[in-house]
Parts: structure tokens; C-alpha cells; sequence
């Protein structure tokens, strides 16, 4: 499974060309997890943490590869300017770096927020997916009956 890599810039930039929400952009298919990881430039928990992030978005692809969506949300922070961060902070609603976010789409609520860890152990996010699986499942079946 690949970690697909988004720029905060081109984040903010479709949003603000389509009008929706950040959400709707990070989940946009109901039955699947969003796993995103949100990161910044010289951040050195950032750093550690991409290797293990990477290696998670592999073990979980060999199981379930259909059902979850791993991105990484990337601040750039030019010449220690905090511009950027301060945005996306604001945007996506976070506080430090790096922020792990576990989203789902459903069909009467939209896109919910189902975990939000600031540099959480792999073992704890890994947890957290296999549920956000199940429950994506689960309302992917309830919405097929509807």
C-alpha cells in the first residue's frame, strides 16, 4: 500500500476552488478508513514517525487493502516561517506535529472524525484502524439495505 502524499498548498487550494470541506476531500467513499498523518517540515517526531507510518500502511494493505486509505498531509515551513502551519492548523484543526487522524464517511452525517492522536504508538493507531474498518464496513451494509 502506497501512502499517498498531499501538499497542505494543493489541499487548501481545491477547497477553496470547490467549496467543500477539508473532510470531504480526505474521505470522499463511504466503506473505507482514512488514515492521515499530518506532518511539517524539520520535525523531528515527523521524521521518526514516517518509517513506521509507511511500514503500518504496508501490514494493514496485506489485510485489508480495499478498506483504507492512508495520506500524509505535508507542511512546508520555508525559511522557519510558521505562515503555513499556522493554516493548517486552523484548516484541519490540530496542534501538533504530527497529528494522526482516523476519518469515515457516512451516509446521514457525512464525514465523521472517528481518532485524533498527537504522535500516537503504531500499535495504538493500528488498533484504532481495525476498528474504523469494522465500523466502515458496517455502515457500507447499512447503506446498501437503505
Amino acid at each position: 500500500m502506497i501512502v499517498n502524499s498531499i501538499e497542505f498548498t494543493e489541499l487548501k487550494k481545491e477547497i477553496s476552488e470547490t467549496g467543500k470541506s477539508h473532510l470531504d476531500h480526505l474521505a470522499p467513499d463511504i466503506g473505507k478508513a482514512y488514515v492521515i498523518a499530518i506532518s511539517r517540515d524539520g520535525c523531528p517526531a515527523c521524521e521518526k514517525q514516517k518509517p513506521e507510518f509507511n511500514e503500518l500502511a504496508k501490514t494493514v494493505a496485506e489485510k485489508d487493502d480495499n478498506k483504507v486509505i492512508f495520506a500524509r498531509i505535508h507542511v512546508r515551513q520555508p525559511s522557519g516561517s510558521t505562515e503555513e502551519s499556522l493554516q493548517s492548523k486552523e484548516l484541519l484543526g490540530h496542534y501538533f506535529y504530527p497529528t494522526n487522524i482516523i476519518l469515515l464517511r457516512t451516509a446521514d452525517r457525512g464525514v465523521i472524525e472517528l481518532y485524533k492522536s498527537v504522535s500516537p504508538e503504531m500499535t495504538v493507531l493500528k488498533r484504532n484502524i481495525d476498528r474504523a474498518i469494522d465500523i466502515a464496513v458496517m455502515i457500507e451494509k447499512q447503506t446498501q439495505k437503505a
